[in-house]
């Protein structure tokens, strides 16, 4: 029996395709920052990317058996598993204490990186995700110590409920992602800067 396949030609426009889309992302090539435990982000091995959605559908149920579906309201709230290594030092124990004693259980923004930016020395990357209210919970313990495990690392789990609402979800952001508070601040100091003193006295300077 003969297989049949894409020509060349069509597998060289599908590739160019691809190539035209950007380079497939490592899922190693992200971090998640803490803030105010910002260092933390070398040690935090495993967790969920945020992404814009819905919540689940609706059912229709109209008449004569007819169904049909609605979109459900866009999802805020999410949960996600978070994976650290403990160290010597025991930072991991210290954060969960503070988190308790100094933050009540709630970590108010942490922010997701993908990539990162010219060299990557710098913590910041190619896009930004905004992990709002983060109440973050080690229910699992400190990590399994096992007399056995002689080349394992120690590594502790947490569960994190936090608000995401997009990468225009920011204040100050329009539907274009402009800041729109620096350009009215920019706009207003061009605009000063093109007055001319019109009245000067002992108690100021009036601008025209």
């Amino acid at each position: 029996m003969k297989t049949r396949t894409p020509s060349l030609t069509a597998y060289r426009k599908q590739y160019e395709t691809m190539k035209s889309l950007g380079a497939a992302m490592l899922a190693c090539n992200a971090v998640l920052v803490i803030q105010g435990y910002e260092n933390l982000y070398m040690l935090i091995q495993n967790f969920q990317r945020p992404i814009t959605t819905h919540h689940d559908t609706a059912d229709v149920d109209l008449a004569r058996g007819l169904q049909a579906h609605a979109a459900g309201v866009r999802k805020t709230n999410f949960e996600s598993q978070w994976t650290f290594i403990e160290t010597e030092s025991g930072v991991i124990s210290k954060f969960a204490e503070d988190l308790v004693n100094k933050h009540g259980g709630v970590i108010p923004l942490a922010r997701v990186y993908d990539g990162f930016v010219d060299d990557g020395d710098n913590i910041k990357g190619l896009r930004e995700y905004e992990l709002i209210d983060c109440a973050i919970t080690f229910s699992d313990g400190g990590g399994e110590i096992d007399a056995a495990s002689r080349s394992q690392i120690l590594q502790v789990n947490a569960s994190c409920r936090y608000n995401y609402f997009g990468q225009g979800g920011k204040l100050g952001i329009d539907g274009n992602k402009t800041d729109i508070f620096a350009n009215a601040l920019t706009n207003a100091l061009d605009k000063f800067g093109s007055l001319m003193p019109v009245y000067g006295s002992s108690d100021g300077t009036i601008f025209g």
